[in-house]
């Protein structure tokens, strides 16, 4: 009775232990899988940011390629020009984007008049497309960009971003387009890895597919039902993720979408549950496989002894009643016997069996009796149990022996008993043989050697300790990943698991251990050759039947590749790749920590002067030389507690923690634009650029960094206007100043289009007849709510902002329009002449532009004439010689503005191809009163009359300067005197006012 109780409470024992083991892997399993899933949703987000960039990088080159052809030559496309000088410019357009079929100009009735492909496809009508309609109707649109739609010209799944053309009357002209293809950015997102059945796709707003990564020829064009992402965006939510199974594949995923800001697109990433959860099934297999075999190895082991337990007390009993019953010995005793028994004669026959022998067999007793083994089984069988039988009579003594037979369909292994039976002389009269059916013991071992192959080769590093956490043994994942070996830790601590915790989180680890007997998180471990190994550990206890603590199981993960992978995701979302400095993102994550932990100090923002013209000297790989230089310099002038970071383009910003002293906040920044300009050398020249800076305090001047990083350029701003190498501290009035300028800015990028530009029109006398022989154009600006705005208000902005190429572009085709208008009305052939920038003059194709004005307009060239700054005219005066050659070479007449206020070097009026020469206001002003003002114009007058050029005076207003310059011979005049500047529509009145005098 009491070993029948020590079995029951053996068991149950077993039994909770068991419970025990599987509830805490099953809790352990299902948080890991959880983790892996939110891993998943934070790498979809970090990526649909990334695709955001580069799409939103894509939309804003095309747009300014669209731009700038809009601005160059709408006129052109309005007026029918040739298809080789449009469709050249196009295709220098297609050469900076694969992404592209084609850039492509469809006209005011929707028909394609130009194509970058050089192939025009005239039998297509795009004025059904919702994109050209709205441009063609609504003139306040400049930019369109359509759903995904298939194209009418190549078959294909494309995006069209189109912009408005306009007429020189502001009438629509017609669309120019680009077309994105799906198949490239299939292309491109085919090279990020997100698994092997994860999907990046790119969908309108309303889940209209359009790119797909991999393709899917099927789902392409169709509308996706029942998505939460509209419902989503309609709600105002732009990044999001949810799980469930795509509806083009059924593939069970993670998404992460979201939407690309000012365009009606959305990305979504689903990374596959089998993909994420992969090494996490394969975890789940292997403790389930561990499970399974330990619970069968132990209900098997338990089996085992239980029956061969019941077995041996069976036979015990049995052969107590054999030996006592006699009369019944040789029946009785085999028919008691629950394994197959039986009784040998010396031939080798069998004299008696049980039933359990004839069960194995299948026969019956009466066709065993009498026969052999050789008739019984197979051969090979028979030949074993003869070799057994004999081996017992030679020994003369019990014999085991192990032999595989086939029963009922199936081999198996029995082990054989044989005793010898010796008569009453004690020579031997047969054999009495008993057979035990051994399967279940051998799949007991089988599943031993099954835990056994697991255990050693699980993915997982497992290490067993013993109660006082040393190493009893651990497998080959263990010594993979940590480069020991079980006899360099066997019986020793597992030190290198805990080498990179400090003491409270070792405190913690053994606490949670002794209170719970589990702890499960991350470690920084330490491998043999010195190196970090980031891994996830759970430690859990063993305990006997007593509840007692045996040994420690530790299963370790390796997290290098995961850790890796964070780190590149990290360094391409806060980390500048030219430069390795934060870009702007990890920059102002910086400044926020400062911000958060009270730090002071000052913020400076620093702009690389002129770092444009190095590009276009030397190529824009000089300018990232010139870039990654100026952050080398800006770095070592630093102190370790600085922070230094690349907040795009030229721009660089610094934090210094001497700073909150503004006076050593001006020394240090001082040095830092010092160090700046010194030459730096790019093949084999010393180049040399200058940097402005902006600096703000912390705190005073902001209290987040949005406000600081804004408070900054906006002294920058004011630095960069005070000339180069400069600097300015922020101060409370600059951001009035700022935001009346952004206001001016943004409304005079309207106001050409709204029509509130006009030109009005000095006129130009001859001194000697009086008679009007030409007019100055000047732009006015005509503003709905400011009224009119003077031009020494508006046009700085317009050449800081580079607004005057299409307003120059606009001024110039303007002016040969209303001359040659004044011309075909009747009235005589007058010259107008027209100011140029610098920025016009140095930024962009003079020539074209002049040149497409005067075909546009049909005037005659000697009708125009250009008036350039002395500014102009010493900046490259290599390049400007060639310029006025180019222009004087095509009939146009060219004059120096404001002469005497700049340079007014006499070699430059020797050099260029002039034919007037300007005397600028300040000095007619004072003829009557100013000696030296006096003495300068008949100087001026003197020296043009010397290199027979014609000299004009502006802002004459009296009777006295006129008779002046008469005197002196000035040839001729302008200003007040004769009239100020006027509509073009009272220039007739004008001259019959002028012609009757």
């Amino acid at each position: 009775m009491a070993e029948r109780l020590a079995l029951r409470f053996g068991g149950i024992l077993t039994a909770l232990f068991l419970l025990g083991l599987f509830g805490w892997i099953t809790l352990d399993l299902q948080q890991s899988r959880e983790r892996e899933l939110l891993a998943a949703e934070k790498q979809g987000a970090t990526l649909a940011r990334l695709l955001e960039g580069h799409f939103h990088g894509s939309l804003r080159q095309i747009d300014q390629h669209l731009a700038d052809f809009a601005l160059r030559y709408q006129y052109a496309v309005a007026a029918g020009a040739p298809r080789a000088q449009v469709e050249a410019q196009l295709q220098h357009y297609l050469k900076d984007f694969p992404e592209l079929h084609s850039f492509r100009v469809a006209g005011i009735d929707g028909n394609y008049l130009y194509d970058a492909s050089g192939v025009l496809a005239t039998a297509v009508n795009i004025a059904d497309r919702p994109y050209f309609a709205r441009l063609r109707d609504d003139p306040g649109v400049d930019l369109s960009i359509s759903e995904p739609l298939l194209s009418r010209v190549t078959g294909d799944m494309v995006i069209v971003v189109a912009r408005r053309l306009q007429d020189p009357s502001g009438g629509f002209a017609g669309i120019v387009l680009a077309t994105l293809r799906a198949d490239y950015y299939e292309r491109y997102y085919a090279d990020l890895d997100v698994g092997q059945h994860g999907v990046i796709a790119l969908w309108s707003t309303e889940m209209e597919l359009f790119a797909r990564r991999p393709a899917l020829a099927e789902g392409v064009s169709r509308k996706l039902r029942n998505s939460p992402i509209p419902a989503a965006l309609a709600a105002g939510q732009r990044a999001g993720s949810f799980r469930r199974s795509g509806a083009l594949d059924g593939e069970a995923r993670v998404f992460s979408f979201r939407a690309v800001e000012g365009t009606p697109f959305v990305f979504s990433i689903g990374l596959a549950e089998r993909d994420i959860l992969a090494e996490w099934r394969h975890r789940v297999i292997v403790y389930a496989l561990l499970g399974a075999v330990l619970v069968l190895a132990v209900i098997a082991l338990v089996r085992a002894w239980r029956r061969g337990y019941d077995e041996a007390e069976a036979l015990a009993r049995k052969m107590t009643r054999a030996y006592a019953e006699k009369t019944r010995e040789g029946r009785a005793l085999l028919d008691a016997i629950p394994d197959p028994a039986w009784l040998l004669d010396n031939d080798g026959r069998f004299v008696s069996v049980n039933e359990a022998f004839c069960r194995g067999m299948g026969k019956p007793m009466a066709d065993i009796i009498g026969r052999t083994v050789d008739e019984l089984f197979p051969p090979a069988e028979a030949r074993r149990l003869r070799e057994g039988q004999l081996a017992v009579y030679r020994k003369g003594s019990p014999e085991r022996q192990l032999v595989w037979l086939v029963t009922g369909g199936v081999r198996r292994p029995y082990e054989f008993l044989r005793v010898p039976v010796f008569g009453d002389g004690d020579e031997p009269k047969g054999l009495a043989g008993v057979a035990w059916d051994m399967t279940e013991r051998y799949e007991a071992e089988e599943r031993q050697r099954l835990i056994t192959h697991f255990f050693d080769h699980a993915s997982d590093a497992v290490l067993i300790l013993d109660a006082q956490r040393r190493v009893l043994t651990l497998n080959r994942s263990a010594t993979a990943i940590s480069g020991f070996q079980l006899d360099e830790l066997r019986h020793k601590p597992a030190d290198f698991v805990f080498s990179g915790c400090d003491t409270t989180l070792r405190e913690h680890i053994t606490a949670a251990l002794g209170e719970h007997g589990i702890w499960r998180g991350e470690l920084a471990a330490c491998r043999k050759d010195g190196s970090p190994l980031p891994i996830h550990c759970t430690i859990s206890a063993i305990h006997d039947d007593d509840g007692a603590v045996t040994h420690w199981a530790m299963f370790i993960t390796d997290l290098s590749e995961r850790k890796a992978a964070e780190a590149r995701i990290e360094s391409l979302t806060h980390v500048d790749q030219l430069t390795d400095l934060p870009n702007r993102q990890g920059f102002t994550r910086i400044l926020d920590d400062w911000l958060t932990s009270g730090r002071e100090g000052a913020l400076i923002v620093i702009d690389l002067d002129q770092l444009s013209r190095i590009n276009d000297a030397f190529g824009h790989s000089a300018g990232d030389i010139m870039l990654r230089r100026a952050a080398i310099r800006l770095r070592r002038l630093l102190r370790d507690d600085d922070a230094l970071g690349r907040l795009g383009g030229d721009q660089f910003g610094v934090l210094i923690a001497q700073g909150r002293d503004p006076q050593k906040a001006e020394t240090i920044t001082a040095r830092l634009l010092e160090r700046l300009a010194r030459p730096v050398q790019i093949e084999l020249n010393d180049v040399v650029t200058t940097a402005s800076a902006g600096i703000c305090q912390l705190g005073s001047d902001g209290g987040d960094s949005a406000a600081l990083l804004r408070n900054a350029d906006a002294a920058l701003h004011q630095a960069k206007k005070s000339g180069q190498s400069k600097l300015r501290f922020f101060s409370a009035d600059m951001n009035v100043r700022m935001a009346e300028r952004l206001r001016l800015e943004s409304d005079l990028r309207l106001a050409l289009g709204r029509g509130e530009l006009m030109l009005h029109y000095q006129p130009q006398v001859d001194i000697r007849s009086g008679e009007i022989i030409g007019f100055e154009s000047l732009l006015r600006w005509q503003h709905p709510e400011l009224g009119m705005v003077s031009p020494v208000r508006f046009i700085p902005v317009a050449e800081e902002s580079r607004l005057i190429l299409p307003i120059g572009a606009w001024v110039l085709e303007e002016a040969c329009r209303q001359n040659k208008a004044w011309q075909d009305a009747g009235m005589a052939p007058r010259v107008v002449a027209v100011n140029l920038s610098a920025v016009q003059f140095h930024s962009a194709d003079i020539l074209a532009t002049v040149t497409r004005a005067l075909e546009v307009s049909g005037l005659e060239a000697h009708y125009l004439e250009l008036e350039i700054t002395e500014s102009v005219i010493v900046e490259d005066p290599e390049r400007v010689v060639k310029l006025m050659d180019d222009l004087k070479a095509i009939g146009v007449k060219l004059s120096i503005d404001d002469f005497g206020t700049g340079y007014s070097s006499l070699s430059y009026l020797k050099r260029f191809p002039l034919d007037k020469i300007k005397i600028d206001r300040s000095f007619v002003r004072d003829l009557e009163t100013s000696n030296s003002d006096s003495a300068i114009v008949r100087m001026v007058i003197g020296i043009a009359a010397e290199l027979q050029h014609r000299v004009i005076a502006e802002g004459v207003e009296t009777l006295e300067q006129l008779n002046f310059l008469q005197r002196h011979e000035c040839d001729e005049y302008q200003g007040y005197y004769c009239s100020p500047a006027v509509p073009a529509s009272e220039v007739p009145q004008l001259l019959a006012r002028q012609q009757t005098r």
